[in-house]
């Protein structure tokens, strides 16, 4: 098991620290790589959680059409402002040269 630590702006911590996200989207950049099932996260070295499924994609696009939506932003933006917070986030060509990946997890302490 491998521990990873990754930062978040507040009001995404403050969406995970309340439980309605449960889905972390980021460029897969070669440190995050090797995440899989069962690694600890812990965000912003306050909150720990542990990684219950990884996926792998080739753009943020494609990834927000297959994984739930409000479990990556509960605030529910449309589809298209959420693509351009992460294209706001990184910029295009770290997306075609890592492509994205989906952690998804739970928070230490809660049931399964």
């Amino acid at each position: 098991m491998r521990v990873y630590r990754l930062r978040v702006k507040e009001d995404y911590l403050d969406f995970i620290r309340s439980g309605k996200k449960r889905i972390e989207l980021r460029a897969a950049y070669p440190q995050l790589r090797g995440i899989k099932t069962g690694d600890k996260i812990i965000f912003n070295d306050s909150i720990p959680a542990v990684v219950t499924g990884v996926k792998r994609y080739e753009t943020f696009r494609q990834a927000l059409r297959e994984e739930p939506m409000e479990k990556i932003f509960p605030d529910n933006p449309s589809f298209e402002r959420a693509v351009k917070r992460f294209h706001g986030l990184y910029p295009k060509w770290k997306e075609n040269r890592y492509g994205v990946i989906a952690i998804k997890f739970r928070l230490i302490g809660e049931e399964k």
